[in-house]
Parts: C-alpha cells; structure tokens; sequence
C-alpha cells in the first residue's frame, strides 16, 4: 500500500497482489511504484542514474508521468532512510556483508551502492518470477551492457529466464511465502548463512497473511547466524485514515492479509520479537521525517514543489513505519535498544 491510495482514483497502487497467480497486478503495480520514483528523480529528489533505464517515463496515455509532490516527499523519506540503514550495516559489517532484497521489484540500491564504491559479499533481489524476468531483460538489454552488468563483479549467467547470477549480484524468482522455495534460491545465490546479513522488505509484509511473515521472520532467525530486517511498511491503519487507504486498496482489488499485524507500531514489534529478533527501533515517518533525517536535507526536498500544507504529509507519514531490527552477536554493537 502506497501514499498513491488516499490521494487520487488516477494514482495508482504500487505494490503486489496477494495473488501468487495474478502476475499482471503484481507487474503492473510494481511499474506503478518505479514511475513514482522516477518522477520523483526527474524533479531532483534525489539522484539515480540508474532507474530511468527500468521505467518508462510516460503512462498509458502517453503523457509523462506525475505525482503529487506528498507521493514524491513519501519516497524520498523512505529512499533516505533505508540508505542510511544499508550504509550503517556495510560500515559495520565489511566485506563479508550479504544484503538480501525481498519483493525488489525495479529496485535499484545495488547500483547506487556498487557505483559509489560499496563493498560486500553477495545482493540478491527476490521477487516473484514474472518480475524477475522483465528485470532480467532489461538488465541484459545490450545498451544496458556497461551501466548495469558492467557493474557486477563477474559475469552474468542466466537460469530458467527468470534467474540472473553474477558473482555479487543475483536476481531470483521465487514466492517469499514459501521458505523452501526462497531457501533454495537463496543456496543457488551462494548465500552464507553465518555471514552478517541485513533482509530488506518494503511494502512486502502486508501482503502476506500474518501466519506467512510470522514464519517467514522466524526461519530468518533460525537459519542465519548474523542477520537484520529492515521493513519498510504500514501502521496505525485501524484509524480513520487508515481505513481510508485500506477501503480505496481493495477498490483495486489489493488484499492486505497482513493487516492485522500493522495496527500499531507495538503490533509490528510484537511480531519481530515472537520471530526471534531481540533489539531494534521502530518509527513512524513523521519520527524519520523529523528527527532522524537532517533539517538541510528535509528543508531542501520542501523547497523542490513549494509544499505549503503539511497536514497531508504528517497524516501519509503517520501511517508508515521503519523498522530495524537484529539477532546477531555481530550487530550487538550497533547500539540498538531491545525491543
């Protein structure tokens, strides 16, 4: 679920259907998403040179796309805080690090880090195969050949047209709501179960039933030796507002079966720790907005479309939430507090 939901019948969902089999939803709001960011990006929102090769600048209409500028100000809280979050974790966990990106969709967080020097072991990026596929592609495009495949450590190797292997880097196809299916791909991916692993999950737990991310979070902790979860996703969404996003949701015929375990942030903490993890934070974005993100760089992104009326934005704000959270010796001198 996305900030595109309270705003406007013409924006579009952004993230996955609850369906394994309805591959046109998942693809189509997987587009949806990477249109916001790029538009956001055109504006100056942050920098990625690496995006526009994945999405289209205009929409079905042929008219180039736009977002309100509370959509653009959503993602790039969100881009800045998870960067800082992966930047804490690769200072702290050197090369050895592995950074495994679940529900990636056209994501593009490895080429922003490997472009800037980043060093680590292993990023894989798991979605489900027929957006695997299309990523693959394009990855494979040969005008992409230097800017994204020049990139990996070696070279690509392709599996079942879905599958993409290449030393640092793999891209694969699987259903995250079945761990031996995401476990297997994860082996194919060379992955190191005791090495310092950070998942990363945006907009992904809500579309699971609670039972799947319960299980899912639990075979993270049981299975790697050293690991973080970085979620990215809804909260208080049993208030006004809340049922809101949630009513114009299914309007589109998205499903949250996951909604249970974002009534709160005590909620969304409850769960990380029944699954094993033992320190971390969570904040709602109006605490990233406001307190973790600095007063240069907020006061900056304001500026960019003159934003005057800051209830909508506290009100989107209020109803996503950040989480950081470990099991793992490695992590302990992070600092985090227990959860």
């Amino acid at each position: 679920m996305e900030t595109e939901a309270v705003l406007s019948e013409s924006v579009k969902a952004r993230r996955r259907s609850s369906s394994v089999n309805d591959d046109y939803s998942v693809q189509k709001t997987n587009d949806d998403a990477s249109q916001s960011k790029l538009a956001a990006v055109k504006l100056g929102y942050w920098k990625d040179e690496f995006l526009v090769r994945f999405v289209s600048m205009s929409s079905d209409d042929g008219r180039a796309v736009h977002r309100d500028p509370e959509i653009s100000l959503g993602y790039w809280a969100r881009i800045t805080i998870i960067r800082h979050y992966v930047d804490r974790f690769l200072a702290q966990a050197g090369d050895r690090a592995q950074i495994i990106s679940i529900g990636s969709g056209f994501d593009t967080l490895f080429w922003r880090i490997k472009s800037e020097g980043a060093k680590f072991a292993r990023f894989v990026e798991v979605d489900f195969s027929s957006v695997t596929a299309k990523k693959l592609r394009v990855i494979r495009r040969p005008s992409n050949s230097s800017a994204l495949a020049g990139l990996f450590r070696e070279d690509a190797q392709e599996s079942q047209h879905t599958d993409l292997h290449a030393g640092d880097y793999h891209l694969v196809g699987a259903d995250v709501r079945q761990w031996a299916e995401l476990r297997a791909k994860l082996e194919e991916a060379g992955v190191d179960w005791n090495a310092p692993t950070l998942v990363i999950a945006e907009c992904v737990l809500i579309y699971m039933a609670v039972s799947q991310s319960e299980e899912l979070l639990a075979h993270l902790t049981k299975e790697f030796g050293n690991v973080a979860i970085l979620s990215y996703e809804q909260t208080n969404i049993h208030d006004e507002f809340g049922r809101v996003m949630t009513a114009n949701l299914e309007k589109r015929g998205l499903t949250l079966a996951g909604i249970a375990a974002c009534g709160s942030i005590e909620s969304q903490k409850k769960r990380l720790v029944e699954a094993g993890f033992t320190n971390g934070t969570i904040d709602d974005m109006n605490s990233v907005f406001n307190k973790k993100l600095t007063a240069e760089e907020r006061n900056k992104v304001l500026r960019i479309e003159c934003l005057d009326e800051m209830e909508l934005l506290r009100q989107l704000n209020e109803h996503y939430s950040i989480s950081f959270a470990t099991r793992a010796p490695e992590f302990d001198n992070f600092g985090e507090p227990t959860l």
